[in-house]
This record gives C-alpha cells, sequence and structure tokens, in this order.
C-alpha cells in the first residue's frame, strides 16, 4: 500500500505546485526581492500549500489501516494544520508581532506532545532524565525551535525542501531497520513524496517559494515524527537530532552570534551560513548539493551507528555537530553579509 500511496501522494503534490506555479498572482503571495533577500525577481510564495494538503490526504488513508495509531497520526495533522494555517496568514500578511507566531507555534507542539508525548526515560550522556515535566518542557522547546528553523533555513531555493526530503527518506530507512516495523515509517515517506512534487518546482532557479505555510509545517510534522520514533527507541531520536545536523547548527549558532550583538532574532536578515555560502559560490543549487552531500557522507553514517546501538546517542550528536558548528563560525554563521 505504501507505495502506491506515496507515489499518488507524490503525484498530488506535483499538480498542486504547477497550480499554483501558474495562477501565482490570483491565489499565491507574491515575494518581491529587497536588500536581505537572496533572490533577484519577483516569485510566488505559499507554494507549501502542496505538500500540506496533499501529505495530509496521505496521512488521513494510512488512519485507515487498523495497525496505524489514530492518536498519533491525527496529532500531526491537526498540529500540521494549525501551524499551517498560521504560516498562510503569516504569507499573507495578516499576522503581526513575533510574540503571536510563538504562542500559535507552542500550541501546536503540545498537542503534538500531548498524543504522541516522549521517551519516559532520556539518556544524556548515560544520565537519566525521567521527570515528566522536564521532558514535556524540552519537548516544547524542541518542537518550537524545530518549525522556526525551518523557516529562519528557508532562504534560497531548494535547500529546505531537500532537508525535509533527505531527513524523512534515512529517518525511515533507520526505523525500519531498527524496529523492522512500517508503521511509523510510511509516515515519514508520505511526507517526502508530498515534498519531492514540490521541489520540481523549488529547485534553482525556484519557480515558488515554499513559505511560511510549508516551513513551519515540515518542522512540526518532522519534529512528531521523530518523538513518534523515539517512542519505538529512543536512540532514533538521537539518529533524527543528527540528521538535522546542518540546519540545527546553522540557525542556532546564527541564533546564538545575532542576540550577542543584540540583533533582533526575528527580524529578516542574510547572516546565515548558507546564505553567505550562496553569495560567495553565486549559486542556490551549489549550496543545497553540499548540504545534501554532508548529510549522506558526514551525519547519515553517524546516525546509523547510533541507530544501531553501536555508539551512545549523545556521543555521536557531539561528534557530528562539533565539525558542523566550526563550519558555521568559519563561514561567518551571525555575521551580517549586509549592513542591516
Amino acid at each position: 500500500m505504501t507505495i502506491p500511496l506515496a507515489l499518488c501522494v507524490f503525484l498530488m503534490s506535483a499538480t498542486i505546485t504547477r497550480l499554483l506555479v501558474k495562477n501565482a498572482e490570483k491565489i499565491a503571495a507574491i515575494d518581491v526581492p529587497n536588500e536581505r533577500s537572496s533572490h533577484s525577481t519577483p516569485t510566488p510564495r505559499g507554494g507549501g500549500l502542496a505538500f500540506v494538503i496533499s501529505s495530509i490526504v496521505g496521512f488521513a488513508i494510512l488512519l485507515a489501516k487498523p495497525e496505524i495509531s489514530k492518536s498519533e497520526f491525527g496529532a500531526l495533522i491537526v498540529a500540521g494544520l494549525f501551524v499551517a494555517f498560521t504560516g498562510y496568514l503569516d504569507d499573507h500578511q495578516k499576522i503581526s508581532g513575533a510574540s503571536i507566531r510563538l504562542v500559535i507555534h507552542a500550541l501546536g507542539a503540545i498537542v503534538i506532545l500531548g498524543f504522541i508525548g516522549v521517551p519516559s526515560d532520556f539518556e544524556i550522556f548515560r544520565f537519566h532524565v525521567q521527570s515528566d515535566v522536564i521532558l514535556a518542557i524540552f519537548g516544547v522547546l524542541y518542537l518550537v525551535w524545530l518549525l522556526n528553523l525551518f523557516n529562519f533555513m528557508d532562504g534560497t531555493d531548494g535547500i529546505a525542501a531537500s532537508e525535509a526530503i533527505f531527513v524523512c527518506v534515512a529517518g525511515a530507512l533507520l526505523n525500519l531497520h531498527t524496529t523492522s516495523s512500517s508503521l511509523h515509517s510510511n509516515g515519514t515517506l508520505i511526507l517526502a513524496s508530498a515534498v519531492i512534487g514540490f521541489i520540481l518546482y523549488n529547485w534553482s532557479p525556484a519557480k515558488i517559494f515554499m513559505g511560511d505555510i510549508g516551513s513551519g509545517y515540515l518542522g512540526i510534522v518532522i519534529g512528531g515524527l521523530s518523538l513518534m520514533a523515539a517512542k519505538q527507541n529512543p536512540d532514533l531520536f538521537w539518529a533524527w537530532i543528527i540528521l538535522l545536523g546542518v540546519f540545527v547548527s546553522d540557525a542556532t549558532v546564527t541564533l546564538i552570534r545575532r542576540l550577542a550583538r543584540k540583533k533582533k532574532p526575528h527580524v529578516a536578515h542574510r547572516s546565515h551560513a548558507y546564505q553567505h555560502l550562496a553569495i560567495k559560490l553565486n549559486s542556490h543549487a551549489k549550496v543545497s548539493l553540499i548540504v545534501l552531500v554532508v548529510n549522506v557522507v558526514w551525519l547519515a553514517p553517524i546516525a546509523f551507528f547510533v541507530s544501531d546501538n553501536a555508539l551512545d546517542g549523545s556521543m555521536g550528536a557531539v561528534i557530528a555537530y562539533v565539525p558542523l558548528v566550526l563550519a558555521m563560525i568559519a563561514l561567518g554563521s551571525g555575521k551580517d553579509s549586509l549592513a542591516n
């Protein structure tokens, strides 16, 4: 069932994306470039609607299978729609104020935690965290940061979509390898298929951007899928964290360095490492391909060793992240490419 369903989801997403591109002036917001933009021509945004609709249809069909957890996939759908609708309003400038968005994002995270939850015993460097309160607070912070970092990192053609595809496909394979169960892998493959349909039009030179409706949705759903995997095997949580290494390290280092320079974190800027690299190489596609190579050659093998219990999860994360953080600093993460 999964492969035919994934193919249908892919075709649906590609079809909707094409319709959005062809009818952009009627139904999509237009992203007009400014001094902080990475693109030079007006481009429609909000294309994430395509993979939001198609993946939710796929999740809903999965719910018909008796072995699928209705509460978990139901939570993905509800929280995903909640965050996506907020992103849609943001794309059309109907929401103002970062605090409002943050509250709404936290509510979406609470929905995920309420029905999916976190591992009851979380281990960090052999130290076991079993406090429900601490784990719940950590879970909200994790989900809110994840959906925001996808928004922060969606600044060059194809980078956020290709990252989501990689994380979902790799995560599905690790889930299958570790648990020998396809129940949760089905969901990750559905999301990957939906995003593949979109990236056909989002790869450089992009004909459409995903917008906040897409980036926020990817963050909250990928976060939910990672927690679903972690409930089956806590080591898988660390594996997913490692797979997300490039995005987490660039977004986190950039945020910390901008806060240290007393810059407002929610103000648009071009100070991420990937943005500096895009300017240096004068190519969005090369940056996305470099990120993909790092993901496949460096992060995927470490995540495999962690999921296979050959390497402690927290130690694997340290091994994976230290070179990434150093690379982000070397590339100027957190430093403005233009005066602002």
